[in-house]
């Protein structure tokens, strides 16, 4: 393995860590919410969170990616960061105050004049959360993934501790009647869904308490001459991040509304079920921390080495799916019997979130050439494909529908990426080892739910041995390969 194939790989371990283990945490609050919230609330904090995901992109606009690109371009890297926070805070700024004096239209807009008080802590947090985001992005510039990731640990510490507290401690306290009356008749106005999104508005504004120095004390000056450029760069990106979360929670937005009465109970399930599969997406987002200024700054190195980072993504990323499916037994631990019925969708979710991390990984070809637009059209392509399916599907297959239509959307994307860089920006990608490596997890998927073991000590133990051949096939086929990068 080179150098910067070693460098990518032990930022992508101390990003993948920090983020793994923040994520972990909070996905842990998945197995608190579903026995301390009803279906109904949280079906509606999963509905939210979809919300969050799509206006969160719009509010960043493309720029963590348009400053990676100008700050190698020429620019001075100061000057470009402190035009675009200080245009960031005025448009985070101007929608937190939009959502202080429209809230109510919307709570009764699209939840019959219920969670008012949710909605506006939501618009509260992604005002802080968009304007985060170039801070976190310089960290990520600067190659330091270590107070990247202990930031992203508070964010995520400080949110569990709210959590606990308006949950579990403050209800045990209320019942034991350990504090004032007048506190728990104020507790007791506010549902679930609200103390949720409390914990994590105040969790947002602890992380921006952290990242403001870096603003803060930065003795430049703020160019407006660079602004157009770099919009004119990253508005396709903004764009292709739209489509791309449009296509990853249209689901979460769009099941409520096609399962009407069950909408939200229903979601509830989905949701669960799909945060199951957060190995995969913590293996993809800490790639994407990682790969994304290394491609700018290796942009002369040659192609080769881009085929072997997707060798090992698409290896590593297989690797997380048959871990997950072979041992759901063990994971199931976590879910109610309630919710362990929505398990059908995981494997789809697994692979769902492959096909999108081999399409980022693809997709550096139009970035490097400076053709953003083309990302545009496979993300428009992909979220009509994932929307169209989501209302064709969903009332007739419920949850599955919402998971198969995710699937389609994101592998026509990844065709249609792979396809045209081959004729913009070809890349010597392994084709056939790709194929082989998904042929043989297939494989080992389909034996293992065409075999049945009753007794568990030999099921388990059936299910290493085969987890364990298709580990050991990669290192047979790297120790034979001729076209690997040394």
């Amino acid at each position: 393995m080179s150098l910067s194939l070693k460098k990518l790989a032990g930022e992508t371990i101390i990003y993948g860590a920090s983020t793994m283990v923040g994520r972990l945490l909070n996905w842990l609050l998945m197995p608190f919410y579903i026995r301390t919230l009803t279906t109904i609330e949280y079906g509606v904090v999963v509905n939210f969170y979809g919300v969050i995901s799509v206006l969160l992109v719009v509010l960043t606009y493309g720029l963590e990616t348009g400053f990676f690109r100008f700050s190698g371009k020429g620019y001075n890297e100061n000057v470009i960061f402190k035009t675009l926070v200080s245009l960031l805070g005025v448009t985070s700024g101007t929608f937190i105050l939009v959502g202080i004096f429209f809230y109510d239209l919307f709570s009764v807009s699209f939840y019959g004049g219920e969670h008012s008080l949710s909605i506006l802590l939501v618009f509260i947090i992604l005002g802080i959360d968009s304007f985060s985001s170039l801070p976190f992005a310089r960290l990520r510039l600067q190659n330091r993934p270590v107070k990247f990731g202990l930031i992203k640990l508070v964010n995520i510490g400080v949110n569990i501790f709210f959590n606990l507290f308006f949950l579990l401690i403050l209800p045990y306290l209320i019942k034991n009647q350990l504090v004032n009356q007048n506190i728990a008749t104020f507790y007791s106005q506010f549902n679930g869904v609200f103390f949720v999104f409390l914990s994590n508005a105040l969790s947002s504004v602890v992380t921006l308490v952290f990242l403001l120095p870096q603003v803060y004390h930065l003795k430049t000056i703020v160019d407006f001459k660079v602004i157009k450029p770099v919009l004119i760069y990253s508005l396709p990106v903004l764009f292709v991040g739209i489509t791309g979360m449009l296509t990853q929670n249209i689901d979460k937005i769009l099941l409520p509304v096609l399962l009407s009465d069950e909408g939200f109970s229903q979601l509830a399930v989905y949701g669960a079920n799909f945060k199951i599969g957060i190995l995969m997406s913590l293996f993809t987002q800490s790639f994407r921390f990682a790969f994304e200024p290394f491609f700018f700054k290796n942009k002369g190195r040659g192609k080769q080495v881009y085929a072997e980072v997707m060798n090992y993504f698409i290896f590593f990323g297989l690797v997380i799916f048959l871990g997950v499916t072979l041992f759901i037994d063990v994971i199931n631990v976590v879910l109610t019997s309630e919710y362990i019925q929505g398990n059908s969708i995981i494997p789809i979710v697994l692979i769902s979130l492959l096909f999108y991390g081999i399409y980022f990984n693809l997709s550096l070809w139009y970035k490097l050439t400076d053709r953003t637009w083309v990302g545009a059209i496979f993300g428009t392509v992909g979220a009509v494909i994932t929307i169209g399916l989501n209302i064709f599907l969903v009332p007739s297959m419920g949850i599955v529908g919402s998971a198969v239509a995710l699937l389609s959307g994101y592998f026509v994307m990844m065709i249609l990426s792979g396809y045209f860089g081959k004729r913009y920006y070809p890349v010597p990608y392994r084709i056939k080892l790709y194929l082989f490596y998904f042929l043989m997890a297939g494989l080992i998927f389909w034996t293992d739910t065409v075999v049945i073991i009753h007794d568990d000590f030999f099921s388990y133990l059936f299910k290493a041995v085969i987890f364990a051949l298709f580990i050991g096939s990669f290192f047979v086929i790297r120790r034979y390969d001729k076209s690997k990068i040394d």
